[in-house]
């Protein structure tokens, strides 16, 4: 059901997170670094994302742009720990359509919701606090907080908060292998549905350096959607050469004000 009482204080309520004034402080694991999404059956680039990483009073922010592969930005996500780096509030708004999807509020009183697109109504539920919960680019964290458990080939279960489904999908966290790649050592994780049915379902493989379990490669379904307005597996890739020095308080000022663009070139 369409909650356009609560849809207004979704988009009240993260506005005023947003636009209450940010003052980055800049701390040694502040992060500026580029990723580039490829469509998962070609080399053909999607779009390219730019994350930026800091505190903003003592507040860990996140701050993504997704660009078309011609550079302008089309659409924004703001990512805010404010209950634990695994289980952030977030908000993502795609200017192509006006897509929109986030989590807000506090542990015990937080909301899921999603916005088809501009001319839809906000679709809004309560979001219950549940063991194992992960949110959006939480799953980073979750991974590293089991990085030794997984060791031992154990399993880790996951109550991830999809969006789209207002709710959560339970999912299990497992170490698939060691290997290399470029040249240095990593580990593969895997994130698949905890059911029996879950071999049917998509997964998501995960690819992460072990010297500092940065995050290497994504290989999944992505939140951006495709101009149908589907969900798309994607394969992104974090080289460490687009690793760049920490942002400062300007590049984040200016990366929030740079207006979106409704559709990317051809």
């Amino acid at each position: 059901m369409a909650k356009d009482q609560h849809g207004s204080i979704v988009t009240r309520g993260f506005l005023l997170l947003v636009t209450a004034g940010i003052t980055p402080q800049t701390v040694a694991s502040d992060r500026h670094y580029v990723g580039t999404a490829h469509a998962n059956d070609s080399h053909d680039v999607l779009y390219k994302e730019e994350h930026f990483v800091f505190d903003d009073h003592g507040e860990r922010t996140r701050l993504v742009l997704y660009r078309c592969p011609s550079g302008e930005p089309f659409a924004r996500k703001w990512v805010h720990d404010v209950a634990g780096a695994e289980a952030p509030n977030f908000d993502l708004i795609d200017a192509r359509s006006g897509y929109r999807e986030g989590v807000l509020g506090k542990p015990g009183a937080r909301m899921v919701y999603t916005q088809a697109d501009a001319h839809a109504s906000v679709h809004v539920e309560p979001l219950p606090d549940r063991p194992n919960e992960v949110i959006d680019a939480g799953f980073d964290t979750y991974v590293r907080q089991h990085w030794d458990v997984l060791r031992a080939n154990q399993q880790a279960p996951v109550a991830f908060v999809v969006p789209s489904r207002l709710g959560y999908v339970d999912l299990r966290l497992t170490d698939a292998d060691a290997g290399t790649a470029n040249g240095e050592p990593v580990r593969h994780f895997r994130l698949s549905m905890n059911a029996w049915y879950g071999f049917a379902a998509p997964s998501i493989d995960l690819t992460y350096g072990t010297t500092d379990q940065r995050l290497l490669r994504f290989d999944g379904i992505s939140n951006i959607r495709n101009a149908a307005g589907k969900n798309q597996r994607v394969i992104i890739d974090f080289p460490r050469a687009a690793e760049m020095a920490a942002p400062s308080a300007t590049d984040i000022q200016k990366a929030a004000s740079l207006p979106l663009v409704t559709h990317c070139a051809a």
